[in-house]
């Protein structure tokens, strides 16, 4: 699909568990999204000699000029199904900061390239507790040194979730340390008693998020913006095309 698309893709993004599809299917400039799926941060554990050597080697097979983590989860141990599931107690705030703190501190200093965290979509199961709040995204990030990757989707999510306008949480965050953003729209979720609020499903972008991603715009200089879409092949390329258009603006 994507040879397809000719110069509206300049750059895509992969997993470590996924990068092997990813170079089959494209041969130019790639970032490297997460290494492992069932990590926490709140591990402190995880973060070690042997994965910063799975971390760099990875890093260079993708040529990614940076290595992007989730930040999060706020329990040590989790179990991706749609979304991470705690399978471990709820850590209090200022443990899971210095927990998350202390392992983006040790990435940092193993890591080949620079490090982004990005911000997560609140899930009310217990492992996205404390760490959707922009208060805590910020300070982990003036701890570490780290960059952020602002997933729009991910914000929008977590303002329906905690009750507050997704521009008023863009706002608190530290625009200024942006360095790569996603974007795609959330769905409603459907059932009494969720009015209102918002589920990340990687659908195509709204008149919302085109708002929000011009808010970010006008607030920073990310290295790319990428669109996280890859349904419907006529609409992934409308979608591409009004992505170059805002980006072309400026």
């Amino acid at each position: 699909m994507l040879a397809d698309l000719g110069g509206l893709v300049d750059l895509v993004e992969a997993p470590g568990w996924g990068l092997d599809d990813a170079i089959r299917g494209w041969h130019g400039p790639m970032l490297l999204h997460n290494l492992d799926l069932d990590v926490s941060l709140a591990n402190t554990d995880y973060v070690s000699d042997e994965w910063a050597g799975r971390a760099n080697a990875t890093i260079g097979r993708a040529g990614s000029p940076w290595f992007s983590l989730h930040l999060g989860f706020s329990t040590e141990r989790v179990l991706f199904d749609g979304h991470m599931l705690p399978r471990s107690r709820l850590l209090e705030r200022d443990e899971l900061l210095a927990r998350i703190v202390a392992s983006a501190t040790a990435a940092v200093g193993r890591l080949d390239v620079p490090l982004l965290l990005e911000n997560l979509d609140y899930c009310p199961e217990g492992a996205y507790e404390h760490v959707c709040d922009p208060g805590f995204v910020s300070e982990v990030l003036e701890a570490t040194g780290c960059g952020l990757l602002l997933d729009i989707g991910h914000l929008a999510v977590s303002a329906s979730w905690l009750g507050c306008e997704a521009e008023t949480m863009l706002a608190a965050l530290p625009l200024k340390r942006v360095g790569e953003v996603h974007v795609s729209s959330p769905r409603p979720i459907a059932g009494e008693g969720n009015t209102g609020r918002l589920d990340d499903v990687h659908e195509v972008m709204t008149e919302r998020e085109v708002r929000l991603l011009h808010f970010v715009l006008e607030r920073s200089t990310p290295g790319a913006v990428v669109l996280e879409y890859r349904r419907d092949p006529g609409e992934l390329d409308r979608q591409l095309r009004l992505l170059r258009q805002i980006l072309d603006r400026g």
